[in-house]
């Protein structure tokens, strides 16, 4: 075994460990850098031959990259992420890195070829899911020094998109209610969903999660205590904190009236298929009483917008709307803070902070016609 510190190009010092071959015939070497004095880097050459010596250190191997991120799933996104999560980066990994750069050996894996990767990935997916394809990247490769496979984080040098601010498209109150007509003879199934979330203001993956036992029809208040979110063809139940109060909703008048309708419908359904329909006790499900899909709910909201001749907006954009409506009508951004759920009334103000001179050209009109 042998090291030699030299400098590099930026004035530091480095050193290279000799450690014969492995039963491939491949040289073992391990490289330690960023040293300011030679004597400094001696010193750690000295105790990391004690460690190879001992055995305490894996050296470095010839893994491609498939095999390291096979490597880092099962032994750390499994156990440290939550199932949901773990599932999100497991499709990245098998469906777009590694197709593209799994053929790379990780040590000899370049920042040219991740910057190659996120410029042929714009083509067909966005700037912000881009960037959590970088980050991703880079927090797998960080381990992958601290298991000591490599000595350096190629990601650290790459520079991904920068994210572009997706424009927030709204409904006026009169394309809601022509929505809203629509949706009942265009998609029954989902017009329940949509209606809700126009009425509330809720979040897609609450709407999914949202059971009977969290909806009092004495009060006329529903209460969000659990989410539903899909990632890589599962579905995930994501419970608030026991130390966090659910969010409780005042329904309006007109939702109200449909709940009650939906609560009957899936009443008698229950009577007719048995307590295996719709066993989860959702408030919307699917005909089948299984839980609705992401997609299709999308798809219903679109096949509406479409047959209504009304400019296109996605499902978030049914809760903007409704937040655009309240503040427009002069409701105190706190209120609406409330009902989006939003942990603070600043992201309230900062989400809408277009809506300022609205707001502000109402309240002047008031005064108007108080003050002479």
């Amino acid at each position: 075994m042998a090291g030699y510190p030299k400098k590099d190009k930026d004035g530091k010092y480095y050193f290279v460990l000799e450690a014969g071959k492995d039963s491939s015939g491949n040289r073992k070497r391990k490289k330690r850098s960023g040293f300011k004095k030679i004597s400094d880097a001696k010193a750690a050459m000295a105790e990391l031959m004690l460690e190879l010596k001992s055995g305490n250190i894996v050296i470095e191997n010839n893994l491609s990259l498939e095999e390291y991120f096979e490597y880092w799933l099962e032994n750390y996104a499994k156990t440290n992420l939550k199932p949901k999560t773990f599932a999100e980066y497991e499709k990245i990994i098998k469906k777009h890195i590694c197709p593209s750069l799994g053929h790379f050996s990780l040590k000899n894996l370049k920042t040219i070829d991740l910057q190659n990767y996120y410029k042929e990935k714009l083509k067909v997916l966005s700037a912000q899911t881009v960037t959590h394809h970088h980050r991703l990247i880079s927090k797998a490769l960080n381990d992958a020094i601290d298991w000591e496979f490599i000595n350096k984080n190629v990601a650290k040098g790459a520079k991904p998109p920068k994210p572009v601010k997706q424009e927030m498209k709204t409904h006026s109150v009169e394309q809601l209610n022509l929505l809203l007509k629509k949706a009942k003879e265009i998609t029954p199934v989902y017009y329940p969903i949509i209606y809700a979330a126009a009425h509330t203001g809720m979040r897609k993956s609450e709407l999914m999660g949202l059971t009977w036992d969290n909806v009092d029809f004495t009060t006329g208040k529903i209460y969000i205590r659990q989410t539903i979110t899909e990632a890589n063809g599962k579905y995930f139940f994501n419970k608030i904190p026991k130390n966090e109060k659910p969010r409780g909703l005042k329904l309006t008048a007109e939702l109200k009236k449909l709940l009650i309708r939906v609560k009957n419908e899936d009443d008698q359904r229950k009577k007719i298929l048995g307590e295996s329909f719709n066993i989860h006790n959702l408030v919307f499900c699917n005909t089948k009483g299984n839980i609705m899909a992401p997609s299709e709910i999308t798809r219903g909201l679109k096949r509406t917008i479409k047959a209504a001749n009304l400019p296109d907006i996605r499902f978030h954009d049914l809760r903007h709307s409704h937040a655009t409506i309240l503040l427009k009508e002069n409701v105190h951004p706190k209120i609406v803070s409330a009902r989006l759920g939003h942990s603070k009334i600043q992201v309230t103000m900062d989400t809408y902070s277009h809506l300022t001179d609205s707001i502000e050209g109402i309240a002047v009109d008031h005064l108007d016609g108080l003050l002479e």
